[in-house]
């Protein structure tokens, strides 16, 4: 079995340990690598070095943390274990700093590998752009256990050091500079000789701040960093920021800050066991557990098994110029494909083009671009009224109206301007992928003749807007093939987003478990129930927006599409509220039509007015629209939170539930994880499958059952749920 860790000697008697996990694209910390990192420091205490460099064999990758199975493992041990695995890490890393050792960064360094970076003499980093380094371990739940939550405030200043510990960022290799987190800046190719050289007495050349940031530094460290009263102040301040982001759900940042704050205070030894015992207690925590559950549910969906893409993409056909297709040309081009933008109109491929451009100089705007690269970019997406233009596309990816006949037309044309094999794919969110591939006749016409290769038919359906959206469906239509499943797979990661595989369905995933979501908001509205209130509650369990902002973002028509469809394939349970007729008859919209649930202002944002009383704190009050006011016409029937919460979330529950029985999506921990990215779902939760395993299924069963009494057959739990609570059974084991 090869090795990841490789010990070799330079001339100058220095010691080089290059890290090069065998059969991965990245270094990822596990009990094994630690092990041959432990062996190799031996054999250099035992025969002398001069100095150690520690350096990847990975191009682009110092290391991107642990392992995600071991992470998992050790949670299912007992506190104790876990505590005592924090403080094993913390010898193994102390014995590394004792020695002249530097850590020589490329490419992504995170997590383990910033700590072992941290626990080295000096870090010099390399000036690729692709170069960062972070500690996110908060965003799994627990903080840095091997030492770096002590380690990185005093290298770097509390302000600074808990910033990156607490929100999970990383920083590039000049801000890292800039803020004394590496040493020295070089070419890549050039670090293990610079390495060597610092460690055999050249000087290092740090970042030198101006005189006014230089005094700032001096004032921060000494004044709220350097005096008990200033520490107690920069606590007060860090922490009511930290409740601010989190609302109390998410208790790392909290246990962090008590770490920094002690290693502040001058006691090193005592803030590493603090920081070992937090380690345990947070890593022990459900919120953790579901954390790490949606960060490896990254991995699941990108993982490529099996059968490989029969197709190389190069060129990708978008169909339709609007918002949505604008969105999916621009995350293509922007990834080096050449594009081909299609539209029947020349308004709206004008204004297709106009939508791309603003998305690239959003990113020309934040340095993510040069101009130059925009413009190479840019002029690989070509518009256009003719089909004929589609014909070197090996994808073609429909955005088209959300109309079944129409997506058969746009079809069968781009069969007819396509000779060779190209995989067609619709975007549609709710229609039946394998159905696109049948004939369309208008009475005895054949107007669309059956796909010719309907094996080639695929769902990729994005979600709004396409540039922030993580997530994308991939839908295996009834005649889709493995192969053209890969090929879409491996288009959509490349597109640097998370593929999650689903069956055809009536909304897939995502549109059929947020629908009920949304759709008993409304009845609860037309019962009585304040939009505010429910709102609030929505807020308060921890969603990123009530529901009814949610509507207004998603679309009115859109989600009274979707509701409408679910109600046509599932019948009376998922009927359609009356007020849709209203909102349909007045064409309301939502955001992108001035006007919704909510009024909007000229710039898109919802018109408010402050309220409050004249010395007390004023709050926001979101004008909601008279038109839909006025349609609610029930008496003022106000509930719990709770109560709210229940109706809201245990539908998304009943649904969830019935879409796994169904056999809708082949893994239940990959449900969770579209519900997270693909609506905003609490990832402190973790999903609705998380949801009903954290309360327990067999009372998640009772409430539901309760439910569907008092509130209608939506809440009905199926056979499956039934089975999980007589069992007390999760569904993610």
């Amino acid at each position: 079995m090869s090795k990841a860790i490789t010990l070799t000697r330079l001339a100058s008697g220095v010691a080089v340990l290059t890290i090069d996990l065998p059969d991965s694209k990245m270094n990822l910390l596990s009990s094994t690598v630690l092990a041959e990192l432990a062996d190799s420091l031996t054999t250099i205490e035992r025969d002398g070095a001069k100095g150690v460099i520690l350096v990847s064999g990975k191009e682009g990758n110092f290391g991107a943390g642990a392992n995600v199975e071991e992470i998992q493992a050790l949670q299912s041990q007992p506190s104790i274990k876990i505590y005592e695995a924090a403080k094993m890490g913390k010898v193994l890393f102390a014995r590394l700093e004792k020695l002249n050792s530097i850590a020589a960064i490329n490419g992504t360094c995170l997590g383990g590998f910033t700590e072992l970076a941290l626990a080295c003499k000096y870090r010099i980093a390399s000036s690729d752009p692709k170069t960062e380094i972070g500690v996110p371990e908060v965003l799994l739940g627990f903080l840095p256990g091997w030492g770096g939550t002590v380690r990185l405030p005093l290298l770097i200043g509390g302000q600074a050091g808990f910033k990156m510990i607490s929100t999970g960022k990383a920083e590039s290799s000049y801000k890292a500079w800039r803020l004394g987190l590496v040493d020295e800046i070089v070419a890549k190719d050039e670090l293990v000789e610079r390495a060597e050289q610092i460690l055999t007495g050249s000087k290092v050349k740090r970042y030198t701040p101006g005189f006014k940031e230089a005094m700032m530094k001096k004032f921060t460290a000494s004044a709220l960093e350097g005096t008990s009263m200033g520490r107690s102040l920069f606590a007060k301040m860090a922490g009511g920021a930290v409740y601010a982001a989190t609302k109390g759900k998410y208790p790392a940042p909290v246990e962090a800050l008590k770490v920094v704050m002690l290693a502040l205070s001058g006691d090193r030894e005592k803030a590493y066991e603090a920081e070992s015992v937090a380690f345990a207690k947070l890593a022990s925590t459900q919120v953790s557990r579901n954390l790490v559950n949606i960060f490896r549910g990254q991995s699941v969906a990108k993982k490529m098994e099996g059968v490989q893409p029969n197709i190389d993409v190069k060129t990708v056909g978008v169909l339709g110029a609007g918002v949505m297709g604008a969105g999916i040309a621009q995350a293509a081009a922007y990834k080096g494909y050449e594009v081909v933008l299609k539209d029947i109109d020349q308004a709206a491929l004008d204004k297709g083009m106009e939508t791309i451009r603003g998305l690239f100089k959003a990113l020309v705007d934040r340095k993510k671009l040069s101009q130059t690269e925009m413009d190479v970019m840019m002029s690989g997406v070509k518009p256009t009224l003719n089909y004929a233009d589609l014909a070197d596309c090996e994808l073609v990816i429909e955005a088209v109206v959300e109309k079944m006949n129409v997506k058969k037309l746009v079809r069968a044309e781009c069969e007819k301007a396509i000779s060779k094999p190209f995989i067609f794919a619709s975007n549609t969110s709710s229609l039946s992928v394998g159905g696109m591939t049948e004939e369309l006749k208008k009475g005895d016409e054949v107007v669309a003749p059956a796909s010719r290769h309907p094996e080639n038919a695929v769902g990729i359906h994005f979600f709004n807007p396409v540039h922030k959206m993580q997530l994308v469906e991939v839908v295996r239509g009834s005649t889709t093939s493995e192969e053209t499943l890969a090929t879409a797979k491996a288009f959509v990661a490349k597109l640097g987003k998370f593929p999650v595989l689903t069956n055809d369905a009536p909304g897939f995933v995502v549109n059929r478990i947020l629908a009920p979501y949304m759709r008993e908001a409304i009845v609860m509205a037309e019962q009585g129930v304040p939009i505010v209130d429910i709102e609030k509650a929505a807020l308060n369990f921890g969603m990123l927006m009530g529901p009814f902002t949610l509507l207004d973002e998603v679309g009115l028509d859109i989600a009274g599409h979707v509701i409408n469809t679910l109600n046509g394939a599932f019948g009376d349970r998922l009927s359609p509220p009356p007020i849709l007729k209203v909102i349909e008859e007045k064409k309301l919209l939502g955001r992108k039509g001035g006007k919704g649930i909510y009024l909007y202002d000229e710039n898109n944002d919802r018109k408010f007015v402050m309220e409050g009383k004249r010395f007390s704190k004023k709050k926001k009050r979101f004008l909601l629209n008279p038109e839909i006011t006025e349609a609610l016409s029930a008496k003022n029937n106000r509930k719990t939170e709770g109560e709210i919460q229940d109706r809201l979330f245990l539908a998304m529950v009943a649904e969830a539930a019935l879409a796994v029985q169904e056999n809708v999506i082949d893994d239940p921990s990959q449900l969770d994880f579209a519900m997270v990215y693909g609506t905003g779902f609490p990832p402190f939760i973790g999903g609705p499958l998380s949801y009903a395993d954290a309360m327990g299924t067999p009372l998640a069963y009772q409430k539901l059952l309760y439910l569907s009494k008092v509130a209608g057959d939506n809440y009905k739990p199926c056979d499956l749920l039934k089975e999980k609570a007589r069992t007390s059974s999760p569904f993610i084991s």
